[in-house]
């Protein structure tokens, strides 16, 4: 892997907030956090994560890699943005110096 300061990125950071529409159901609602956050982006698409479950092995794919030193970011509550792409968190590893994310584009934002 290179190194993650090569690969710097600035991302607008958004917030999933639930909130209730007029029909009493709730819809997501993505806030526009005020600080951006710094992620190191590697393209990840050919190498997929697998999990076991009890009905056998299963396979999460991510379509990047992210290393950011933010390790506040919690699984599919928070999405990053750039250029128009939106990326959604799917994953997220704490352990280690830098905090890995698993992103993944979303194709209608």
């Amino acid at each position: 892997m290179m190194s993650p300061i090569r690969k710097r990125l600035v991302f607008d950071l958004y917030k999933n907030t639930p909130v209730r529409g007029p029909s009493g159901s709730l819809k997501d609602a993505w806030v526009k956090q005020d600080n951006q956050i710094v992620v190191s982006v590697y393209d990840n698409s050919a190498q997929n994560q697998l999990t076991t479950g009890s009905s056998g092995a299963r396979v999460k794919q991510y379509d990047y890699l992210g290393l950011t030193k933010k390790k506040t970011l919690i699984t599919g509550k928070y999405r990053l943005e750039r250029e128009g792409v939106k990326y959604l968190v799917k994953g997220v590893n704490n352990e280690g110096r830098l905090a890995q994310l698993f992103l993944e584009v979303l194709a209608n934002g």
